[in-house]
Formats: C-alpha cells, sequence, structure tokens
C-alpha cells in the first residue's frame, strides 16, 4: 500500500513547487529584459487597454529609464499562521512630513520633520501657530530649539521676544545672532521706541511714509497702554486713552525727529496745553486736571518705584535686521516681587521683535522668522483685559512670513485668567494654532485640551503613558522626556521620539544651576 505524505513533506513540495515557479519567472523577465525595446516600439501584448506602455518588470532597457538589471535574491522565510499573525498587521508607512528633522516616529521608525512654513505651503495646514505644552521637565524648550536651530539654516530668522529663563541664549549666539540682557544698571527699552522700524520711515516711498508713521503711532500706544494695565492692574479709561493719545500726538508736532519716551508725555500733561484741554472738553483747568491725574499717577508707575530704570528714557540698544537671531534676555528680572516688572518687559519685548519682522518687509528685504512665546501667561495674568492687547501685539507681523511658538506649561495657566472673557480669548488663542506639539500629559490636563485639540483616545492614552512616574532609582530620568505627539487638526497624530545629537546638547542642559 502507498503510504500518504506527511503533513511536513506536503510543506516541503510546495516549497519546492514555488522556488521552481519563481525562477521560472525570473528566467521569463530576464528574457523580456534583452529584448527590450524602447517605448515607441513596444509590442501589443505589453499595452493597456487605454494603450499606455506598460514596461518590463525591471524597467525599460535604455538610458534614464531607471532600469535595474537584476532581480535581488531575497531570503525566504516559511511560517505557520499561528505564528505568522504576530506579526500582522504589517507595518507601514505614517506619511512622515518634511521639516526640520525632531525625532523618528515611534511605531514605523521613519524620520520625522516639522516645519509650519513648509506644512502651509504644502497645504497641510491653514496656519503656521504651533502650540506646545507639557509636565516640566519633558523637553518643549528642548524641541523649540531644535526648531530654531533647524530652521535657522534655511535662512529663517530667530527671535526669543522675552528669554525669562536666559536658556535661549546660548544657542542664539551660536548663531551668530544678538543677544540683549533687559534689567536694572543692564539695558532698558522705552515703550514708545518704534524700533527697526523707525530706521526704515525713510527708506519707503513718499507716499508710504505717512502710513508707516500712523502705524508706529499706533503700535507705541497700544505698548504704553499695555505696561500702565500691567502696572495698575486696570485697563484704562476713555479719558487716560485719549490723553495718551493727545500727550503723543503733540510730542510728534514739537520734535518730529526725536522718539517721545514716558517722562516726555508726563511734561506735556502737566504742562496741560490748550490743545489738550479743548480735545478732552474740560471746562477749564480744574477740570482738566481732574481728568488727567489718573493718568499721570499710572506713567509715573512705570517710571518710579519698583519698574524704575527699566522703562525711563531711550533704548539703550540697537540690533542690525539683517542679524540671524534675536534674543531678549529678561533672566535678571525673574524674582516674584519683580513679575510686574517681567511682564511689562515681556510685552515691551514682543511689540519691538514685531518690529523687527516688519522692519524688513517695509523695506523690501522678505524674510521669515520663527518666534517663541515662552512663559506666556505671565503677560496674560497681570490684569484684565491684557488678552486682546497681547493679541493684537503677538498678531503684529504674524501674516508676513512668521511661524510663532506658543509654549506653555498647561492650559491652568489660561483658566486662571481674572475673567471669563479673557479665558475665553486665551483658549481661541489657542485653537487658533493649526499644529500641537504635545508632551506628557495627565488624564486631567488631556481631558481639557481635547476641547481643543482633537485627541483620539489612543492618542491620549499614549501620551498619559509617557507621564507615568519614573521608578525611585537614582539616575532614571523622567519617561516623557524627549516623546511628543504631533497633531495637525484632525489629522492622525505623529508620536515622535527625540535624541539630541553630541553637538546640541550643551544647548539644552536647563539644570545646570543643580551641577557641582
Amino acid at each position: 500500500m502507498m503510504q500518504a505524505a506527511s503533513p511536513d513533506s506536503a510543506a516541503v513540495d510546495a516549497v519546492r513547487k514555488a522556488d521552481a515557479l519563481a525562477g521560472e519567472t525570473l528566467a521569463r523577465f530576464a528574457a523580456q529584459q534583452m529584448t527590450a525595446q524602447p517605448e515607441a516600439d513596444l509590442p501589443a501584448e505589453w499595452r493597456t487597454a487605454r494603450d499606455k506602455p506598460v514596461p518590463p518588470a525591471l524597467g525599460w532597457r535604455k538610458p534614464g529609464a531607471g532600469r535595474s538589471p537584476f532581480t535581488p535574491g531575497l531570503a525566504r522565510w516559511v511560517a505557520p499562521t499561528s505564528q505568522l499573525a504576530g506579526l500582522y498587521p504589517f507595518v507601514l508607512s505614517a506619511g512622515a512630513p518634511p521639516g526640520v528633522p525632531v525625532g523618528q516616529h515611534q511605531f514605523t521608525l521613519e524620520p520625522v520633520g516639522l516645519d509650519a512654513g513648509e506644512w502651509l505651503r504644502s497645504g497641510l495646514v491653514t496656519n503656521t501657530g504651533i502650540y506646545l505644552t507639557g509636565e516640566p521637565g519633558t523637553g518643549k524648550s528642548t524641541i523649540a530649539r531644535r526648531l530654531m536651530w533647524g530652521l535657522s539654516a534655511f535662512g529663517t530668522g530667530v527671535l526669543v521676544p522675552a528669554d525669562t529663563k536666559g536658556e535661549h541664549r546660548a544657542l542664539v549666539e551660536a548663531l551668530g545672532g544678538t543677544c540683549v540682557t533687559l534689567g536694572r544698571g543692564l539695558h532698558r527699552i522705552n515703550l514708545l521706541d518704534p524700533g527697526p522700524l523707525g530706521s526704515v520711515v525713510d527708506e519707503v516711498p513718499a507716499a508710504e511714509q505717512d502710513r508707516l508713521r500712523k502705524e508706529i503711532q499706533s503700535r507705541a500706544l497700544t505698548l504704553t497702554e499695555g505696561g500702565l494695565t500691567i502696572a495698575s492692574g486696570r485697563p484704562l479709561d476713555d479719558a487716560e486713552r485719549l490723553g495718551l493719545a493727545l500727550a503723543y500726538e503733540l510730542h510728534a508736532r514739537r520734535r518730529p525727529a526725536d522718539t517721545p519716551t514716558l517722562a516726555d508725555l508726563v511734561t506735556i500733561l502737566r504742562e496741560a496745553p490748550e490743545e489738550v484741554r479743548a480735545a478732552m472738553h474740560a471746562a477749564d483747568e480744574v477740570e482738566l486736571a481732574r481728568l488727567l491725574r489718573p493718568l499721570l499717577v499710572r506713567l509715573q508707575l512705570l517710571l518710579r518705584g519698583p519698574l524704575a530704570g527699566l522703562f525711563a528714557g531711550q533704548s539703550t540698544f540697537s540690533i542690525d535686521a539683517d542679524t540671524p537671531g534675536v534674543c531678549l534676555d529678561l533672566s535678571r528680572l525673574t524674582s516674584d516681587a519683580e513679575d510686574t516688572a517681567v511682564a511689562v518687559a515681556m510685552l515691551a519685548a514682543w511689540g519691538w521683535s514685531a518690529a523687527l519682522i516688519d522692519a524688513g518687509q517695509e523695506s523690501g528685504r522678505r524674510r521669515t522668522w520663527v518666534q517663541v512665546f515662552d512663559e506666556h501667561w505671565r503677560v496674560l495674568r497681570a490684569g484684565a483685559g491684557m488678552v486682546e492687547l497681547t493679541d493684537q501685539v503677538t498678531r503684529l507681523g504674524r501674516h508676513r512670513g512668521v511661524q510663532s511658538i506658543l509654549a506653555t506649561h498647561s492650559l491652568d495657566d489660561f483658566r486662571a485668567l481674572p475673567t471669563e472673557e479673557d479665558r475665553a480669548k486665551a483658549k481661541g488663542m489657542v485653537a487658533r494654532c493649526a499644529i500641537a506639539v504635545v508632551a506628557a500629559q495627565p488624564q486631567s490636563e488631556l481631558d481639557a485640551l481635547a476641547s481643543i485639540v482633537p485627541l483620539s483616545p489612543d492618542e491620549m492614552a499614549l501620551i498619559r503613558s509617557w507621564a507615568a512616574p519614573p521608578t525611585w532609582s537614582a539616575g532614571s530620568q523622567h519617561p516623557g522626556r524627549g516623546q511628543f505627539m504631533i497633531k495637525a487638526r484632525e489629522r492622525l497624530g505623529l508620536p515622535v521620539r527625540m535624541r539630541l545629537a553630541a553637538a546640541e546638547r550643551r544647548f539644552h542642559d536647563t539644570d545646570q544651576a543643580w551641577r557641582q
């Protein structure tokens, strides 16, 4: 009797048949390649129903056609379905977008790039705003510096308008940029200073000069109003805003070639000329003095007391508009007692950096910029109405080739704002950012963030796992350090693991104060 073939011998026979078939196929492809003709002389059997040429398996046999001269011999692996099922579904490409390399995709190991400007040009996003959030110590500043460094290699200018910790200074200096330290006994900034924008007034056509001067006046008044609001904790009323504008206009008429200072405005308001009294509809000098007294007191708050020396007089620095980068260092104003000074300085620095961006545009030197807004909440919490003012300041130049990175630890930074109106506006500022980069966060924070950034349950679970408490073993680091979820609206998130190159490590050590 003939015995049935065993299962093992049947499998061996199947493999042998497959090898034989593969050999025959390879021989047929090789024969086709040897006789492959140019595209114009193809035989009919190589054409599709639409009469389009179909190339041979190894490509056209002619120069420049991308032909492969051989088929690589690949190893063949045989396994039962019970084991092969563990590899399914097979990992596919995530379609990683272009940009500055920020790490590897955690599942596909593809290099992932981030460049809001390139994503905008590619139609992936609708604006260049980036919202960056995560627990302290997870690498938010690190990925921001990676973007700054990478974009600078493409000619993008780097702006850190208010470096409250002094952690971006080393990188900006390494890029050949300019760093200015603001503080008592150091540099000061004039809230009314047009900065680089004032230096290009004479460069624009005569028809545009009047428009530019009015733009400079509007910015100066906006920044001064913000500084006064922060110093006193309440918005200006109509009489104060009018008095401020009248004093600025009178100074411009009297000394058009000079940049006004806060002290100049005080002098004009104390003199109370007839133009001011008439414009404010004051019946006499007594009523005018009553109307101007609150404004004069608030101006003195910026010139004296805790803020003395920071905003009095002209700005003591200037920066070339062609510099590779700018860092306005506020790290000397970091104590809790100086929160007001830091907030006013941040607002002034934001306005000055916006003037730097627009000065290049007005003079015809088109250039893209990336700027980082860190510790954004310090200005927003300074008083009611500050969200609207800061939104106006940070919007300046946004439509002129600027990528803005808005960095916070948590949405709680915005939920602590003084009024419901401000909280809603702050939430809208975050929602307008087309890209969100989320580092490790607890579930409570993710629930709040999901109302603004569309995160799926699986994406939230992955981000939450990065926030798991580390072990008590010495030397272990935060489990979420260097791990980020990059979200572009409703698109699938890109989980990225970033590792630092040896050349950039020295720019990312934020724990130097604790090292011996």
